[in-house]
């Protein structure tokens, strides 16, 4: 698994079109405006704890077998169709890895291991190496991985529904660890886009949709639905929701009576079409392309591609109007492209899409000029202060894009809303491979005045005029890919980022 597979993707807000062409809402309305988070996808390898039962973030079942290379075990018989493994081959065991990649910030100390079935479990450098009944191992902190390794199972009750849950946490009501709650406690729109695995998406139809019982939520199809929303109703937040881009009708219908029926009713949703149909790296925008073609959209690709967006927003805006029995708890969003307004103008006017709508969103990223190959020599001669003041003079400028952005859609009637947004400083096209530009780009995103920037650009948006304010992402270890975390591990209490979101919504409340 690559840290890429749902990552923020390399140069986004960068892709400019090929093409070049010279609303009362229902959205909440809270002062200053509502801050929302992006949640950073869950995964083996995710620097931040989320879940009670830790086997929930753990590495789909990788087949081993004694004597082979990693993952050349053959296969496993029975997780295909119950997520289990429930027969073993000849020297063949199962194994997930959990905590990958973090020594030193793994939540350490007594976990409690239980399962059904019968059979036998190992931990690789676990303090008890091998259980065959549910009991207590210690985990060190300072572990590269912790592996669980199926080594028995019995074909006629197989082991399944393991738990690794730390001691003190058992007894937990919410299927989310404390700390992870209180962390985002005050924000008042949840963005899912990453926990479900939107870019890219195979899913088509309701059946391939991931669930709650599955044994790992860290799996390509993303997380369960059912846990979105609960998480939106324990934090007292709105949802911000993306639907697949090859999700069929009943795929959008069943999703929509499933939002309806277990989210809070006091409570909207945001619904969005996939995630940047506008930009061409991911398969969702392909897709539009090719489908506004074949529709006969527009003869120019680019074009034809944000037409059909619209379009297929609009058609899934209707499915959960009729489920909802109204637009009242819904906040319909479409997405463009921040730096280049005509791609918001002509999604918002295709086929008069705006008039379905509430919300225009864009991502005004700052800082992403920087991540430019063709500068990265000039770049890494600046010092932390001269680099911080050319993000300062990016905001400025991207007030002035977001005001255009904002006229059109006052026009239209809409809100301007950002789903993503913050620093975005990452090298690309090569550039991420240069380990002084990455190291500056690091030092920028821990250095105390990056607090002052988020302050000042978040005031800028209040100032405009714009509505709901999505910061990406929540926490991630800082890598060539990018520092897009607020906090960079779960052990880590704040950091510059971090405060300045948290100060700002505050300011909010007096």
């Amino acid at each position: 698994m690559s840290r890429t597979d749902f990552g923020r993707p390399l140069c986004a807000g960068l892709l400019w079109a090929a093409l070049t062409l010279t609303s009362p809402t229902t959205a909440r309305a809270d002062s200053p405006y509502p801050i929302g988070i992006n949640l950073a996808g869950v995964a083996d390898w995710s620097t931040e704890n989320i879940f009670v039962d830790a086997f929930k973030a753990s590495r789909p079942w990788t087949p081993q077998k004694e004597g082979a290379a990693y993952g050349e075990g053959g296969k496993l018989e029975g997780v295909e169709k119950t997520g289990w493994p429930t027969r073993l081959a000849d020297k063949q065991f199962a194994e997930s890895l959990m905590f990958v990649d973090m020594p030193g910030k793994i939540p350490g100390g007594k976990y409690f291991v239980t399962w059904e079935g019968n059979g036998e479990i190992e931990f690789s450098e676990a303090a008890r190496a091998t259980l065959n009944r549910p009991g207590e191992i210690d985990v060190n902190p300072n572990l590269q991985f912790l592996a669980l390794r199926v080594r028995k199972t019995d074909p006629k009750n197989p082991v399944k529904n393991i738990k690794v849950q730390k001691a003190e946490h058992r007894k937990a009501s919410s299927p989310f660890l404390p700390a992870f709650l209180k962390r985002y406690e005050g924000f008042q729109v949840v963005r899912f886009m990453d926990w479900q695995r939107t870019n890219n998406s195979k899913q088509e139809k309701w059946e391939q949709r991931p669930k709650e019982k599955d044994p790992t939520q860290a799996t390509n199809e993303g997380v369960a639905l059912e846990y979105c929303i609960d998480l939106a109703n324990t934090l007292k937040a709105d949802p911000w929701l993306c639907l697949p881009h090859l999700a069929n009708d009943d795929y959008i219908k069943k999703f929509a009576q499933l939002v309806k029926a277990r989210l809070d009713p006091k409570r909207k949703v945001y619904v969005e079409y996939s995630n940047e149909t506008w930009n061409t790296m991911f398969d969702q925008a392909k897709y539009c392309k090719d489908q506004g073609l074949k529709l006969g959209l527009s003869t120019n690709e680019y074009e034809a591609q944000l037409r059909f967006s619209a379009q297929r927003s609009v058609e899934i805006f209707k499915i959960f109007e009729q489920v909802f029995g109204g637009k009242d708890r819904l906040v319909r969003v479409l997405a463009a492209h921040g730096a280049n307004p005509w791609t918001g103008t002509t999604a918002m006017d295709w086929q008069d899409a705006y008039k379905s709508a509430d919300a225009v969103a864009i991502a005004p990223y700052f800082g992403n000029a920087f991540g430019d190959p063709k500068t990265a020599d000039k770049v890494v001669a600046m010092t932390v202060d001269e680099l911080l003041d050319g993000c300062k003079k990016m905001i400025a400028d991207n007030r002035k894009t977001n005001e255009k952005y904002m006229e059109e859609a006052k026009k239209r009637n809409l809100k301007l809303m950002a789903y993503e947004s913050g620093q975005h400083l990452v090298g690309y096209a090569g550039a991420e491979n240069n380990e002084k530009l990455t190291k500056l780009f690091h030092e920028a995103n821990r250095h105390p005045r990056m607090k002052e920037l988020y302050l000042e650009d978040m005031k800028n948006w209040q100032e405009i005029g714009g509505s709901t304010y999505c910061v990406f992402s929540s926490v991630g270890k800082y890598t060539k890919w990018g520092s897009w975390g607020l906090l960079e591990h779960s052990l880590q209490e704040t950091s510059p980022k971090y405060e300045a979101v948290k100060e700002f919504m505050a300011s909010g409340k007096k």
